[in-house]
């Protein structure tokens, strides 16, 4: 059986994240392929920990829980989903912590060395938007991260990971629609054959 691939889909708070990574898994099943969503911080020991510990966290021991937590969501979900040959297709993974833990503590290449046991994925996307748009979005702000000023910061790491070629740039402001258009447009050259829709 040929091995999966990871596909990321990142961006700050409001980018709409969510929206495109289910909308993306959908069509991958409706085109014959095995396809999981899944997403960070995961729901097991550490991703509860770090829910619980909320804004308590200083943005060091934050970092290293989002590490340990990335660690057990590959040992758990990821590897064995790629071994059966899944598209898995995580809503936040490592460029998450680069971005937002990186620029809240002024040291991305710190939290990239914490992360470098977990595999890359084989393909990045950032939905980018203005952080006053994103913000616009979000009816309820549930988390200390919806901050315009650290949304500027985050953003901007997202911005230079994309000018590095670490992550695929997309209009996260668009349409909805056009937006999974565009992303499956950039999708399609890493997808394998489908192997046949899920039983």
């Amino acid at each position: 059986m040929d091995r999966g691939i990871l596909v990321t889909i990142e961006g700050i708070d409001g980018a709409g994240k969510t929206t495109q990574s289910k909308a993306v898994v959908r069509w991958l099943k409706k085109n014959g392929y095995v396809a999981k969503y899944t997403n960070e911080p995961t729901s097991f020991g550490v991703g509860r920990l770090l829910n619980k510990l909320g804004s308590t966290a200083s943005p060091a021991l934050e970092a290293l829980l989002f590490a340990a937590d990335r660690i057990e969501h590959v040992r758990r979900v990821i590897e064995p989903g790629l071994k059966k040959g899944y598209v898995i297709v995580s809503d936040r993974y490592v460029h998450s912590s680069i971005a937002y833990q990186g620029a809240m503590l002024g040291d991305v290449e710190w939290v990239r060395t914490i992360n470098k046991f977990v595999p890359k994925p084989d393909v990045a996307f950032l939905l980018d938007v203005e952080p006053e748009l994103a913000l616009s979005r979000i009816k309820k702000p549930r988390s200390r991260f919806e901050r315009l000023e650290l949304l500027k910061a985050v953003r901007k790491v997202y911005l230079d990971m994309a000018a590095a070629g670490e992550l695929m740039l997309l209009d996260g402001s668009k349409p909805p629609s056009q937006v999974t258009e565009e992303l499956l447009a950039k999708l399609r050259p890493f997808l394998p054959d489908p192997k046949g829709k899920e039983p």
